[in-house]
């Protein structure tokens, strides 16, 4: 995954001073083309027409081979007030793709400098504190045999009603706990695993 580098782009690295910036795109994230965008930086930031929203996210540094590939690399993101715990446990993630902008905040209105990276999430975890992710540069993270899934200690999986979840009676809303599960009268449908140690959620 070589990049042709803009000549602005290069003159703006060798400056004495810059300021690079990092700006994340999760795509489709719920399956209906909708797309999350970050900026590592204090405030939001927009950058060809998109507005980045300031978020705790840091990237482990990127070194390319001698061939200019790429092949995984781990972003951690803050959880605080579960702001991202909420799409991990709404929303399968795996095999997602996060393309990662360098930008320079000087030259944000010229939408052509920049460097793109593309990677693919491959698998994730997280506690009350951050959540890191792990991705490939190559989309060959869905070529799994075995099935995998979300396991959450408190927090269903199934979808309401759904054919795992089975329910059939007058509820119509369920959150998906197991308070409500028992409620309901449907607690062997329960589908989170109270065993999974407290705060953390494991991909398998």
């Amino acid at each position: 995954m070589a990049h042709t580098v803009p000549t602005e782009f290069t003159q703006e690295k060798n400056k004495q001073c810059n300021k690079p910036t990092n700006l994340y795109t999760l795509y489709d994230y719920d399956g209906e083309d909708n797309n999350l965008y970050f900026a590592e930086a204090k405030s939001d930031m927009v950058f060809d027409g998109i507005t980045y929203t300031a978020f705790p996210i840091m990237l482990d540094p990127i070194s390319e081979s001698t061939t200019g590939e790429i092949d995984s690399i781990r972003i951690k993101m803050g959880n605080a007030g579960r702001i991202i715990q909420v799409y991990i446990e709404n929303y399968d993630l795996r095999g997602k793709k996060i393309g990662i902008k360098l930008v320079w905040a000087d030259l944000l209105t010229d939408t052509d400098n920049y460097i793109e990276y593309l990677f693919y999430i491959d698998k994730y975890d997280f506690n009350a504190g951050a959540a890191v992710f792990t991705c490939s540069s190559k989309f060959d993270v869905l070529g799994v045999e075995l099935p995998y899934g979300t396991y959450t200690r408190g927090v269903c999986r199934w979808i309401f009603s759904g054919t795992e979840c089975a329910y059939s009676g007058d509820q119509t809303v369920c959150n998906k706990t197991m308070a409500d599960c028992r409620i309901r009268d449907n607690i062997d449908r329960f589908g989170a695993f109270p065993s999974v140690p407290m705060q953390r959620t494991y991909l398998g």
